[in-house]
């Protein structure tokens, strides 16, 4: 007779360990739109040093006509461009459903360019952006993540 006194493992379901899937990272997007090469180099330096994932544009028509843009992101756009300002090209990708936060830099923001902004939901930061800028990116995504959840 065999004795079940004292058998490994004494109760099946004790021993039950429930796994679950490692979460999948998400590498947080930047989206930096600036015609000056100089400042969209600077802008993807000091953005990925933060550990961003940072894709840069000269203008806002190579950005629309990207294939696929992140679900979770964060565009700093500068507001002085050929052909598209940064503001019409947030007001194209609201157009397009992208909302993802977005940041407009600009040397010397008027009244004007403030209050279009506001209306649209995006935050004017003022050149140079400096360590600021970070803030507020990071900010933008704790804020959209919430959204999401």
């Amino acid at each position: 007779m065999i004795s079940r006194i004292g058998r490994f493992p004494p109760n099946r379901e004790s021993n039950l360990v429930i796994t679950q899937p490692a979460p999948e990272i998400v590498k947080q997007v930047i989206l930096v739109v600036d015609d000056d090469e100089a400042v969209r180099d600077s802008l993807r330096n000091l953005m990925e040093s933060e550990g961003f994932e940072v894709r840069a544009f000269s203008n806002g028509h190579d950005l629309l006509s990207e294939a696929s843009l992140p679900a979770i992101g964060c565009l700093v756009v500068d507001y002085h461009m050929p052909a598209m300002n940064g503001l019409e090209l947030v007001s194209a990708l609201r157009g397009r459903g992208v909302s993802i936060p977005a940041i407009l830099i600009t040397g010397n923001p008027t009244k004007y360019v403030r209050d279009r902004a506001a209306t649209i939901a995006v935050l004017v930061i003022e050149k140079p952006p400096g360590s600021y800028l970070l803030d507020c990116v990071h900010e933008a995504f704790a804020k959209h993540a919430q959204l999401l959840s």
